[in-house]
């Protein structure tokens, strides 16, 4: 039995991620090195001139592969942030079954791969202000989760 609570916990803390990026890989489609990038064979003793066009040319294609998954993964990180903020409090409502379990840790998951994609775009204030709030919920679960001892203390 507890084999099992464990591994629907599991199974839910993996799929819950992967669904909410899949999810927006369909909406907005993850941009491909290969999309952005032509593979061209060059003379085996370039000029200065053919040099600095190709240089010119991978500049170019950089900085549009760059623009386009920052878009992808700012698209990502509002959809994942929120839903992994969500799955982490609804999870926390369900403390008797490994489904709540499974929320939580996939509500982290899903805050992470969000950030992860996202983080070298965002300032510093920012990313300061997004770990408080993560930190934040967690804090709210917890202390949602736990007796509060005030109460269980015996009065002398």
């Amino acid at each position: 039995m507890l084999a099992r609570q464990i591994a629907i916990g599991f199974g839910v803390a993996i799929v819950f991620p992967l669904l909410v990026f899949y999810g927006v890989s369909s909406w907005s489609a993850e941009p491909k090195w290969s999309d952005f990038h032509e593979t061209v064979a060059y003379a085996p003793n370039p000029t200065q001139e053919e040099l600095m066009a190709r240089q010119a040319k991978q500049k170019a294609e950089n900085a549009a592969y760059t623009e386009a998954n920052r878009i992808f993964s700012l698209r990502l990180l509002c959809v994942a942030a929120p839903l992994g903020y969500i799955a982490i409090v609804l999870g926390s409502l369900r403390t008797t079954s490994s489904l709540g379990s499974g929320f939580m840790f996939g509500g982290i998951f899903a805050v992470t791969i969000g950030y992860w994609f996202h983080w070298s775009y965002v300032d510093d204030w920012l990313r300061f202000i997004s770990l408080l709030v993560a930190l934040g919920v967690l804090v709210f679960v917890a202390c949602r989760q736990l007796p509060n001892t005030d109460k269980n203390r015996k009065t002398a």
